[in-house]
């Protein structure tokens, strides 16, 4: 079972992107993706959707 989760910028904190992920996972999703707000690629960490 998949559950969605946000991904929240590192930097700034605006929540940018929105994905899915496996439920039985302990540690959180951490992608590098690009920021509009920072206007550059930041590492983004999952929070909750």
């Amino acid at each position: 079972m998949r559950i969605q989760v946000a991904l929240k910028c590192s930097e700034c904190g605006n929540k940018n992107y929105y994905t899915t992920r496996e439920k039985n996972k302990k540690e959180k999703l951490e992608l590098r993706k690009y920021c509009p707000k920072c206007n550059k690629h930041t590492k983004h960490v999952e929070t909750k959707a």
